[in-house]
């Protein structure tokens, strides 16, 4: 039986990419990872985000996900909780990708650093086949992420996790080894290392040119959170005053406040819509009990018998010039004072380069970055590459990641006289817009949020303050994706432009442009399947393989040899839209793991009806068809669709001589729990007298 006539390949198919993908700055599949979670693909899904991503449990937590800022889906609702969701998988589904190069070269690469740069550098090069050899002078790996960044926000297991799977690559790291002191570059030529790496990161604190600095009472925030992080506890008053409007600064204050502080505040020069770290941010130390105070910038540290009592202040006429320049102004004669008897400096970060002391060539910027060719990441000497935080000056742990993994790929390059190209880096236009039209047509759904630790609990501990998404709610999180890029498409050498697509789309997307007699179909399309299988001509598909329309999971049903010998057996293809409803409703598919395989499908839409009766044709006893009630499915017009397709399958039943209860339909709210169960128990039953 033939269940589809497959698609040549079509020149309206088009290349554009979903605006999440493209604004990683290591091109994560974002959308393919979210997805497989929605259809429970749980294990390749992970696999998806390791090909990628080096750090996935860490990056899920404290990555600034400008996927989210650029999801279509904020058109409509909310974006979709990307990071989240990567979170995730991290968290349960993390196991080795089996992702283990063949090929060896004889080349050992020194790698400065075991931060994100330099991990990520490291993981790719041993994928390519290089002997990697990490150089840390701290004793555990992470760099930054572990000396900086809280306990609260992310747990030092993630680090480590995530580390072991790169190690496992054959990454060697050493710890307690400081460059230009333990080691030098003349020590790593003298060892046989061919390149070098440099991804050291930004330790030191920025100062303020001030009057008060030199106060007792007066810290620097990234000194601060390592002292915190290692100790775990540090030196402060009991009203501490935190300068500075970017993520270290939300750190050092909400550090602060878990140190039993009486009062935490912050001043910044910057708007509450200026500052430069992530809403969440702000808003979580806000909550916490942080005093924000805007759009005011020191003038002075006040202090008292040699110890902090406050700073004097000026209101901010604006921060960034004409240029779109930092180049804050003040109101003369708006000063005022803010009492603090400790005084954090979380201003900005500064590289520590006194380890290229003897080693002439490097150039360095005045601002103490590195200076690289920004194309391959190769400094001024040969056979020394950057990346990261040191050439950055101020970046992402995404953007540290992306500049370690296109290295190795100029490292590789170098050394082999190849071009190797990774293509996920390759310019392509964005999916546009959500058009205003179709707004109004698309399902709302609530986005879901992440559980926290309870406040009061909270100031209490260093603990995790996110607890993680359940599987149910991550599940259904990852259903409000709009799969944006990778739609249907129409092969224009196959349509008739008979128009049956646009007449029965719920979402008005196909189109037939003036002055051409084939279909269109554009980024807007929602995967609902419908026009795909109402096609005459069959002269449309998906672009994506993961939309198999139930076809392959179907096929899989009767791979197993145990499927034969049940009887009465029964195949039942529900809308995976519905499996996940509640969270205390356990699997039905435990359940009915004798008489019953089921077939999940997004959007029973997008099943043909021939499927329903090759189910038979495989040696099904008998088909149910589970899909959702009236609009609580994402495709919410799709009811009447699969009524007409089930009632059509089981006319040509009837016309075999097969009893019409072979083939039932059931509308229900939910795909798992008591009702489907008495559903399909009550099936079994019937078929047993058939």
């Amino acid at each position: 039986m033939e269940i589809d006539k497959p698609c040549t390949k079509s020149n309206k198919k088009g290349n554009e990419e979903a605006p999440c993908i493209l604004a990683c700055p290591i091109r994560q599949d974002a959308r393919d990872y979210v997805q497989l979670i929605a259809r429970g693909r749980f294990q390749e899904a992970f696999r998806v985000v390791r090909e990628r991503n080096p750090l996935p449990s860490a990056c899920g937590r404290i990555c600034t996900h400008p996927c989210e800022t650029k999801c279509r889906r904020n058109s409509t609702d909310a974006p979709i909780a990307i990071a989240w969701l990567k979170r995730f998988l991290g968290d349960n589904f993390s196991h080795e990708t089996g992702k283990i190069t063949s090929e060896k070269y004889p080349e050992k690469i020194a790698i400065i650093g075991a931060g994100p740069a330099g991990l990520a550098a490291a993981n790719d090069l041993a994928l390519l086949g290089y002997s990697c050899t990490i150089f840390e002078s701290n004793p555990t790996p992470g760099g930054m992420l572990r000396m900086g960044v809280p306990t609260y926000r992310l747990p030092r297991t993630a680090i480590d996790n995530d580390v072991e799977y790169i190690k496992k690559l054959g990454v060697e790291i050493r710890y307690n080894t400081t460059f230009g002191v333990d080691i030098t570059f003349d020590s790593l030529k003298k060892d046989g290392f061919s390149v070098l790496f440099i991804g050291v990161g930004l330790s030191e604190s920025r100062s303020l040119n001030i009057e008060g600095v030199q106060l007792e009472g007066v810290l620097k925030g990234v000194s601060f959170l390592n002292e915190v992080n290692t100790t775990g506890s540090a030196k402060i008053g009991k009203n501490v005053l935190v300068i500075g409007g970017g993520a270290v600064a939300m750190d050092c204050a909400r550090t602060a406040l878990r140190l039993r502080t009486d009062k935490v505040s912050v001043a910044c020069l910057e708007s509450r819509k200026e500052m430069p770290t992530t809403d969440f941010e702000i808003e979580e130390a806000v909550h916490e009990g942080v005093a924000l105070y805007n759009s005011i910038g020191p003038k002075r540290i006040l202090g008292k018998n040699g110890r902090v009592s406050g700073l004097e202040t000026l209101k901010v006429k604006y921060v960034f010039d004409e240029q779109k320049r930092f180049n804050p102004a003040f109101y003369e004669g708006s000063e005022s004072v803010i009492e603090a008897d400790t005084i954090i400096l979380a201003i900005g970060q500064a590289s520590n380069l006194s380890f290229l002391k003897g080693q002439e060539g490097i150039q360095i910027t005045r601002g103490g970055t590195i200076i690289v060719n920004p194309n391959t990441f190769s400094a001024s000497v040969h056979g020394i590459y950057a990346g990261g935080d040191v050439v950055l000056g101020r970046g992402t742990m995404t953007e540290s990641m992306a500049q370690g993994k296109k290295a190795a790929i100029a490292i590789h390059n170098a050394l082999r006289n190849a071009a190797l190209k990774d293509e996920k880096w390759a310019e392509k236009p964005a999916v546009p817009d959500v058009a205003e039209s179709r707004i109004a047509l698309i399902k709302k759904e609530q986005k879901h949020e992440m559980s926290t630790m309870p406040l009061d609990g909270r100031l209490k501990t260093f603990d995790e303050v996110e607890l993680g998404f359940p599987l149910n709610k991550a599940v259904k999180e990852a259903q409000r994706c709009m799969n944006c890029g990778a739609g249907a498409f129409v092969d224009d050498n196959l349509c008739v432009g008979c128009l049956t697509c646009v007449r029965i789309c719920p979402f008005e997307v196909p189109k037939i442009k003036k002055g051409d007699t084939t279909a269109y179909i554009d980024g807007d399309c929602q995967s609902c399947g419908l026009c795909i299988v109402e096609c005459p001509a069959k002269a449309i598909s998906f672009k994506t393989p993961l939309e198999d329309r139930g076809k392959d999971a179907l096929k899989s049903v009767f791979q197993e040899k145990l499927v034969h010998d049940i009887k009465p057996f029964i195949i039942n293809f529900y809308c995976q839209y519905g499996a996940y409803k509640e969270e205390k409703e356990g699997a039905t598919d435990n359940l009915l793991v004798f008489h019953f395989r089921r077939v999940g499908v997004l959007g029973l839409g997008k099943v043909d009806p021939s499927l329903y009766l090759r189910a038979f044709e495989l040696g099904a006893h008998g088909v149910l068809v589970t899909a959702c009630k009236g609009d609580t499915c994402h495709f919410c017009k799709e009811q009447e669709w699969v009524e007409r397709r089930t009632k059509y399958a089981s006319q040509l039943l009837s016309g075999l001589g097969m009893d019409s209860r072979r083939l039932q339909t059931h509308f229900i709210s939910s795909q798992n729990g008591k009702e489907i169960l008495e559903i399909a128990l009550r099936m079994v039953e019937e078929l047993r007298n058939v």
